[in-house]
C-alpha cells in the first residue's frame, strides 16, 4: 500500500507542476519568456501575430498600378460581334444573340 500512496503523490505533484506552467502562459514577465516574432519571407518585416503576418503577405500578391492599368485597358477594348444575316454589329455576344431572335421570328423559326 505504500507504493500506491507514493504513486498518487507523484501524480498530484506532476499535475500541480503542469497547472503552474499553464497559469504562466501569456505572461511577459516570466523568466525565460521570449515574445514570438513572425517574419515575412519576402520583405523581412516582423509581426507579433501569425494573423498579422498573413494579412501582410496577402499584400505582396496584389498587382501593382502598372499591371492594373494594363488590365483595365484590355478590358475596355470593344470587340465587335456582327450579325451574319444583316451585318449589324454589337459590342457583346449576348446582344447579338437577342438580335438573332428577330431573324428567327421573321423566317418562321429557322435561320437561313
Amino acid at each position: 500500500m505504500v507504493a500506491v500512496s507514493e504513486n498518487k503523490s507523484t501524480v498530484e505533484a506532476t499535475a500541480a507542476n503542469c497547472l503552474m506552467l499553464l497559469s504562466r502562459v501569456g505572461q511577459e514577465n516570466g523568466g525565460d519568456y521570449k515574445k514570438r516574432v513572425f517574419t515575412c519571407k519576402t520583405c523581412l518585416k516582423e509581426f507579433q501575430s501569425f494573423q498579422a503576418l498573413g494579412g501582410h503577405r496577402a499584400s505582396h500578391n496584389k498587382p501593382n498600378n502598372e499591371n492594373l492599368s494594363g488590365l483595365i485597358k484590355k478590358a475596355k477594348t470593344p470587340s465587335s460581334h456582327p450579325c451574319p444575316i444583316c451585318g449589324v454589329e454589337f459590342p457583346m455576344g449576348q446582344a447579338l444573340g437577342g438580335h438573332m431572335r428577330k431573324h428567327r421570328n421573321e423566317n418562321g423559326g429557322g435561320v437561313t
